[in-house]
């Protein structure tokens, strides 16, 4: 009995205990919805088609994209068959990895654990993020590659993220965009390390790029073929998809109508996969990103990389749209929701803190009474609108939010003991994910 309660406490102290719990439930949920539908959904047609004909004489029928997110296709098929399991599990693993590096970002920005547990939380549960992370689109593979790349980079690791930075763009040419926000937050940041900063993202991101792109595209060919070339017709081949191809009001919309308006349209009908924001994160996106960018020109570090993302993920695409009338849809807005979740577990953990600073009035009892409230509606959101089945949804979202309650803390804060004290502030403690456990668990 005693070996099961030094368990429990060990449990309870351990710094990546809501990581744990947030990836564990997400991944049982997309594992018990896999085999749903047993066809290829949405754009997975297209791409379980070029795996079969990759497989079956070589070459590829996809010459606009790159080669890394259609090879995984093929390696799902290859290793699990011909199957719903076979095209999406590589995509679901992949995609519980990016939230674990997603929080180690956010550890990394040196947030407090309760801060980057709410982060979390609003990205995994959110239907937009949560679809993409389950359909064999490349997308998902270069998220996994994006937010790899973004650690490295928060770590000091210049080679290792330039060298994620070319696989994110093999897998799907947006991942380039990872190179604008990671430009733009060191010239925010001062331009350190200049001289390492150069030589790995001016000349290896570039040159990994253009090595690894014939290696790939061998495994289709059978041949080599020049690399520049091969660059420049799928630059070709991706530009000529404009909107003149699309009638009004179908699944091609502009960049600002993502933020602007409630953007949703059917990927599969049973069971539902929505390519719609969930409306508890698209509600708050024009605040928190002004809460953000208000708190970077204070002078605020942490909040600099998601307004960094934000710039370099999404903003970007309004004048490309404008400027060249590509066609865009709702799930290019995927890689930057990563930014609003950053944003909004910042705002929130400001809110919570001065729920508690204040011994009492009605604004104390109206944060203590709607922050829970704005996580449970995420989580109704997420049951409503979230492909699994209600007999899934509903427990696991319960349990979450049970969890998440006493996770935070967002009752009555509790007497903290001394020596936990002694360590709050401590950069070391948040320093890396070598640390011991992060003080905004201890004390907040």
């Amino acid at each position: 009995m005693k070996r099961i309660k030094s368990c429990i406490n060990w449990l309870k102290q351990w710094q990546y205990l809501g990581i744990a719990v947030i990836v564990i439930a997400s991944l049982l949920l997309h594992l018990g919805l896999i085999m749903r539908p047993d066809e290829p959904l949405f754009d997975e047609v297209h791409y379980v088609n070029d795996a079969r004909h990759a497989i079956d004489s070589g070459g590829t029928e996809r010459a606009e994209h790159p080669p890394l997110g259609k090879l995984l296709v093929v390696s799902g098929i290859l290793l699990f068959g011909d199957n719903p399991v076979g095209w999406r599990l590589i995509a679901i693993l992949m995609g519980a990895a990016s939230l674990l590096f997603f929080y180690l970002i956010c550890r990394r920005l040196k947030l407090s654990e309760k801060v980057c547990y709410l982060a979390t939380f609003f990205l995994a549960f959110e239907n937009l993020t949560f679809v993409q992370s389950h359909i064999a689109m490349l997308d998902v593979y270069c998220q996994f590659f994006i937010l790899l790349a973004f650690w490295m980079y928060l770590r000091g690791s210049y080679p290792v993220s330039a060298v994620a930075i070319a696989l994110a763009a093999l897998a799907k040419l947006n991942g380039v965009l990872v190179a604008l926000v990671i430009g733009m937050h060191w010239l925010l940041s001062r331009c350190p390390n200049w001289k390492k900063f150069i030589s790995s993202y001016i000349t290896l991101a570039p040159i990994a790029f253009l090595l690894l792109l014939p290696v790939f595209e061998y495994v289709y060919w059978g041949e080599l073929l020049n690399p520049i070339d091969r660059a420049m017709e799928m630059l070709r081949l991706t530009g000529s998809i404009t909107f003149d191809a699309y009638e009004p009001g179908s699944i091609a919309s502009r960049p600002w109508e993502w933020v602007l308006t409630p953007e949703n349209f059917a990927y599969w009908w049973t069971p539902r996969f929505l390519g719609m924001l969930s409306p508890t994160l698209w509600i708050l996106i024009i605040p928190s990103i002004v809460y953000i960018t208000y708190r970077s020109v204070k002078g605020d570090d942490a909040p600099l990389f998601p307004f960094a993302m934000f710039v370099g993920l999404y903003l970007v695409w309004i004048p490309a749209s404008l400027i060249s009338n590509r066609a865009s849809f709702i799930f290019y807005f995927y890689p930057a929701i990563p930014s609003i979740a950053i944003a909004l577990g910042i705002v929130f953990g400001k809110l919570i803190d001065v729920s508690r600073e204040r011994a009492q009035g009605k604004l104390r009892r109206l944060l203590k009474t709607g922050i829970p409230l704005y996580l449970l509606s995420h989580l109704v959101a997420f049951i409503i609108m979230a492909p699994p089945s209600l007999w899934w949804k509903i427990p696991f979202s319960i349990a979450i939010f049970v969890f998440s309650f006493w996770y935070v803390r967002l009752g009555p804060t509790p007497s903290p003991e001394p020596d936990l004290l002694a360590v709050e502030g401590s950069d070391e403690t948040l320093a890396g994910i070598d640390s011991g456990p992060d003080p905004g668990l201890q004390v907040s």
